[in-house]
């Protein structure tokens, strides 16, 4: 059966329906969030997924310097934001200073350091120079601390959100 062309806009009143053995192909982009219902059934392998990749010092450990591993990309991604703060302030000048680095290289404009200016559990922001990261990239969260003749704060802890593409 040849295939019947418009060549003007089209207009359904009712609902438009496919046989079995017919599929539709549409263009791409041409769905949004607005069209996908709440209740979809979408495969997550078909998702971006929004990780939360959590850093944290014992809340009663005088922060100390470190380095740790918080995520490895299972895919390629954006890194969307990151945080840190302390449970218990800095006092007299002291300060703790946090870095996110990708494969041992900060992704930061410059690390989020914390003073006795912060209040207890302030979170700051750090500024990401560098979004994406690709499958196999690893994250670590960098703690360096400098009582000076002050005391540092106690329980450090950073939290990096990180949107990753279906593997």
């Amino acid at each position: 059966m040849p295939a019947t062309v418009f060549n003007n806009d089209v207009h359904i009143a009712g609902q438009l329906t496919f046989s079995s053995d017919g599929g539709i192909s549409l263009p791409k982009d041409s769905v949004t969030d607005t069209q996908v219902q709440a209740a979809a059934a979408i495969a997550a392998s078909k998702l971006q997924s929004r990780l939360r990749k959590s850093y944290a010092q014992p809340s009663t450990q005088q922060a100390t310097a470190e380095t740790k591993v918080i995520h490895v990309a299972r895919a390629a991604g954006q890194v969307e934001s990151f945080v840190a703060g302390l449970v218990s302030k800095c006092q007299d000048g002291a300060t703790v200073s946090f870095d996110l680095k990708k494969n041992g290289t900060s992704i930061l404009t410059g690390t989020v350091t914390l003073s006795d200016q912060h209040a207890d559990y302030e979170t700051v922001s750090g500024t990401i120079d560098t979004l994406s990261y690709s499958a196999g990239d690893v994250f670590e969260v960098s703690v360096t601390v400098n009582a000076g003749f002050g005391s540092l704060g106690s329980g450090a802890f950073a939290q990096a959100v990180f949107d990753e593409n279906p593997s």
